[in-house]
């Protein structure tokens, strides 16, 4: 294929592309729209009235299992197509002519049927023709020739040959070894396919109890390992969203996250360098002492650290003055980690010192050099000490919860973090005989894990970059 042809075909892979932005908005906008009409309770959803209830919906009467339904399709098909939009995207943008052949027309025929899945026949048809004119630039002919050979191909596999004596025993071992290559492959990929499935069930299980009702979750002895769409009961997150006060809570932990992040990140940058770069009198010792802190818990700086920041100490909390510091009191006192300033050292190791050298003599300060040559090149792990301390904040919950603690507790209470606040929620059946609800707990649960799950899923190349570049040195 020549370039003018790929530049075409480009075209209208940016046309397919924009046709999938404006179904995923579309979803999006459905599933938001039928979740927000959710009528919530206005007692804990323990009996099975939720599963009676009727919407009017765009004019027209709905039940609650036609609802959740369409929610369960609307949130399947954002499943499934809002990852392959990005992922088709970026090859989209960086295909180079030359890897346009027959498997990219294969693949693209593949992803034609998830697009007719998924009601987008628009992108299902333009599929089709790109797939048919990728196949017919590259090799000639089109889908109906590919099924005669394809018929061919299946026709001789089950057509007894005659013995040759051509059939030596050199084409037996090649024949063997083939065998033998598919075997192990198989083998590898069932292994890590039953590995996958036991890190997958219990993110299934927690999102099928999410979904399911109080009776379901609680009291029934079988409990099913599949429901149908009809069946998912999204009302329980809307239940959540108004008991616990999501908004306030995510706050805090964006403003502590993205405060501690940066605050982490300077005296990590700051300190690796000292540690890697710089020559100076006591450093190995200094460096030393600091990796044996790593060998003590950090239950145990609890105390010294409640007391630097209570009345006894610089007075953020404890007192009337302090109530409005609570997030200096979250964020100052975790603002370093010997670990990251030690995974950032080993990749700064790394850099060859004839490249400080040069800079030297150039008349570079060390500054200069630190932002203008070893930061690019440490990108990948600073990156992934971000995520991981962002991950971190996200999921803090002994220090936030003791510091909002003292004094005020309602005024403590506003300045919560999504753990703290996910543990104190009072997800139960209410009366003398409060029972726990378990599909309740578990979808506030969920609505915290997931995001994560998604950031991890996004960027694990980054972090897997950034580990793989802070290998041992030095």
């Amino acid at each position: 294929m020549n370039k003018e042809q790929v530049r075409k075909i480009k075209l209208f892979e940016f046309i397919i592309q924009s046709i999938d932005a404006v179904f995923i908005v579309m979803f999006m906008g459905v599933f938001i729209f039928l979740f927000t009409n959710l009528q919530v309770p206005t007692t804990p959803p323990v009996t099975d009235d939720i599963l009676l209830y009727t919407y009017h919906i765009f004019g027209r009467e709905m039940s609650a299992a036609s609802l959740n339904t369409v929610i369960s399709l609307s949130a399947i098909v954002l499943l499934v197509t809002v990852p392959l939009f990005f992922v088709n995207l970026k090859k989209t943008l960086n295909r180079e002519f030359y890897e346009y052949s027959p498997w990219t027309s294969g693949t693209i025929f593949t992803q034609s049927i998830i697009s007719l899945l998924s009601a987008n026949v628009f992108s299902f048809g333009l599929r089709l023709y790109v797939a048919r004119r990728i196949l017919k630039q590259t090799v000639g002919y089109g889908y109906i020739t590919v099924l005669q050979h394809l018929g061919q191909s299946i026709k001789k596999m089950f057509t007894k040959k005659e013995a040759s004596t051509e059939d030596d025993e050199l084409k037996k071992k090649i024949r063997k070894q083939i065998f033998s290559k598919i075997f192990v492959t198989f083998g590898l990929y069932f292994f890590l396919a039953i590995m996958a499935l036991f890190i997958f069930i219990p993110f299934y299980w927690m999102l099928l109890t999410a979904l399911k009702t109080y009776y379901e979750s609680n009291i029934t002895l079988t409990p099913r390992f599949f429901i149908s769409l009809s069946e998912m009961q999204w009302i329980n997150f809307r239940y959540v969203l108004e008991e616990i006060n999501f908004g306030i809570y995510i706050k805090n932990t964006l403003i502590v996250g993205i405060f501690s992040t940066i605050g982490t990140l300077l005296t990590t940058i700051l300190a690796a360098f000292a540690f890697s770069r710089l020559e100076f009198k006591g450093r190995d010792t200094i460096f030393s002492i600091l990796l044996m802190t790593m060998m003590i818990p950090g239950e145990l700086y609890i105390i010294t650290n409640f007391l630097t920041v209570s009345q006894a100490g610089v007075g953020w909390i404890g007192g009337a003055a302090g109530n409005n510091q609570y997030f200096l009191a979250m964020i100052v006192p975790f603002m370093t980690s010997v670990f990251y300033i030690f995974f950032l050292r080993q990749t700064f190791k790394q850099i060859p010192d004839t490249l400080y050298q040069a800079a030297k003599v150039d008349g570079s300060s060390d500054f200069k050099y630190l932002t203008r040559v070893m930061l690019p090149i440490a990108a990948p792990t600073i990156f992934t000490i971000t995520i991981l301390n962002v991950i971190g904040s996200w999921n803090a919950f002994i220090w936030p919860r003791l510091v909002t603690s003292v004094g005020d507790v309602q005024e403590g209470q506003m300045f919560w973090l999504i753990s703290a606040a996910l543990r104190d929620a009072d997800f139960t059946t209410g009366g003398t005989d409060a029972r726990i609800m378990f599909n309740m707990q578990i979808a506030a649960s969920a609505m915290v894990t997931i995001p994560l799950i998604i950031v991890f899923l996004l960027l694990r190349k980054y972090i897997m970059s950034g580990v793989g570049r802070s290998g041992i040195k030095g």
